[in-house]
């Protein structure tokens, strides 16, 4: 099918004289053109005209047209469903016609970059919506080098949305873990959709999710200039407006969060839901949502909740990338807060006590546990590389304070509240609210930390987070391989002979076991193994 530099744009006011004209004469090439523009800004009685002129499209010539069968289903939910904020009926029927579409496409020998721009995102949805962020992030691949083929060839139609596939690529890379990647392509979508005429859906999105990642990882001052931006741009549609600023309006909770502000933290949830709605940055939306539960609300209801937000999300998108380092992460936090400190050590353990992401409750615990010099060391090898939270760095620099102080270091102390400063803005709560009110109240004491009068009002109402003190019980690798077999019902003989090692040897491992979890008898020692988390 030959293609052509794309008509001029028609604006939106201009859609209903325009689609009469294109109905009239039969105009395919321009209602394709005319859709590639607005699909996502058509609603209610306009998009009802635009499904009716798409029903008039023969079926040879939509077969033709990729991205007139793509927006055949867009007017079609735009008038069926116009009010559904998070477009799951759309979204699912959208990317599974992008599938079918892709599988039929040839990337290589395909020469219009609307057609491989409108196909090959709808195609990457369909991938992550599996689960397959990888697959997603391959494809985008092989789009953006077909298109960079295509760009200076003339003749070559352009891009109906720049920024579109940049744009996917970079929720991509967020879903994958890899916020560097991610944020380089947001910035690249956002680069290009603000080159004139602006794209409002390109730009809104991308603003919004690099406010996301940034607000996620701590990164205040610089979440809210992208905030800033996003608030430049107008919404296509109200239609859209919920999935595209998504992000922005985690960035906004979680600023909220880190001031302690109650109120407009409740008000940005009401917006996200609960971290189960099926929303592509859920794992964002989570993450928020069981910090609020750890630091303003109930952390054992929050802890019930981290199942049911399990639950509400298919296995292959809880067991990836980013989802799986939210909620591991708030899992541990959690059950710190709630007094299941040997519990909490082994979920670190088993994840990896070295990932940076988990530094900070890995220290957390040895603070509460009395091991002052631990945490001076943990807080040493924290890395401060661009992915490290800045939230998270506040916090622990705080914790080796206090470990520092307590060993009687009023030097370091002083030294590393003096760090805290220079990532910590005035009007911060959260990290003091972190700590408990005697070693708040200690290093206030020790220096002078700044605070706005409202966050001096907010930190005095703050609840205690975590306990004071917790009791770590650790037991040796062959100590917890001697108590499972004893679990399954063995003798210590039979352990022995099991395990190739003499009987003494056994009994001395189980009497070990046994004063760790403060037990005399088998049956006490298995029922405090399981109560703490041991086994």
């Amino acid at each position: 099918m030959p293609h052509r530099t794309q008509p001029a744009r028609v604006s939106v006011a201009n859609l209903p004289e325009a689609l009469a004209r294109i109905a009239e004469e039969r105009d395919w090439v321009g209602l394709e053109a005319l859709c590639d523009q607005h699909i996502l800004a058509v609603e209610g009685e306009l998009a009802g005209r635009l499904l009716f002129v798409l029903g008039q499209v023969p079926d040879e010539e939509l077969r033709a047209r990729p991205r007139l069968m793509i927006s055949w289903i867009g007017a079609y939910h735009a008038a069926n469903q116009p009010h559904v904020s998070e477009l799951r009926s759309y979204l699912r029927h959208y990317a599974e016609l992008g599938t079918r579409l892709m599988a039929t496409m040839d990337i290589a020998s395909e020469t219009s970059i609307a057609t491989l721009v409108a196909v090959g995102t709808a195609a990457m949805i369909g991938l992550r919506m599996h689960g397959a962020c990888a697959e997603a992030e391959e494809l985008g691949q092989r789009l953006t080098s077909r298109v960079a083929q295509l760009s200076p060839l003339p003749g070559v139609d352009g891009v109906p949305r720049p920024g579109w596939l940049a744009m996917q690529r970079g929720l991509t890379r967020s879903l994958m873990d890899d916020f560097p990647a991610a944020v380089a392509l947001y910035r690249q979508a956002y680069e290009h959709a603000t080159v004139e005429p602006t794209t409002a859906a390109t730009a809104l999105n991308a603003t919004a999710n690099l406010a996301m990642i940034f607000g996620h990882l701590g990164h205040g001052a610089l979440a809210r200039q992208w905030l800033d931006r996003m608030r430049d741009f107008e919404s296509p549609s109200q239609r859209v407006r919920f999935l595209l600023t998504a992000g922005g309006t985690v960035a906004q909770g979680w600023d909220a969060l880190d001031r302690y502000d109650e109120a407009t933290l409740a008000t940005c949830l009401e917006i996200t839901g609960d971290g189960t709605k099926q929303l592509e940055v859920w794992p964002f939306a989570a993450a928020l949502v069981l910090a609020r539960g750890l630091y303003l609300g109930d952390p054992a209801a929050s802890l019930a909740h981290l199942g049911a937000l399990r639950l509400s999300h298919a296995p292959a998108l809880v067991e990836q990338g980013i989802a799986v380092r939210v909620v591991r992460r708030a899992h541990v936090d959690l059950l710190i807060a709630n007094g299941q400190a040997t519990r909490a050590l082994r979920v670190i353990k088993e994840a990896d006590p070295q990932t940076s992401w988990l530094a900070l409750p890995a220290a957390r615990l040895r603070l509460l546990n009395g091991e002052y010099e631990a945490v001076r060391a943990m807080a040493a090898r924290m890395p401060w590389h661009e992915t490290t939270s800045r939230r998270d760095a506040r916090q622990m620099l705080l914790l080796r304070a206090i470990a520092a102080l307590r060993m009687g270091d009023k030097d370091e102390a002083r030294q590393s509240v003096g760090l805290v400063s220079r990532v910590r803005s005035p009007d911060d709560v959260l990290s003091l609210a972190s700590l408990s009110p005697v070693d708040r109240d200690d290093l206030i004491r020790l220096v002078d930390i700044p605070l706005t009068d409202e966050a001096t009002w907010r930190l005095a109402r703050a609840r205690p987070v975590f306990p004071e003190r917790v009791r770590l019980v650790e037991l040796t690798s062959r100590e917890h391989v001697v108590l499972t077999e004893l679990d399954a019902g063995l003798t210590v003989a039979e352990v022995a002979r099991k395990l190739v090692v003499s009987v003494n040897t056994v009994r001395t491992q189980v009497k070990s076991a046994y004063r760790k979890l403060e037990a005399s008898s088998r049956e006490d020692a298995l029922m405090r193994a399981y109560e703490l988390g041991v086994l």
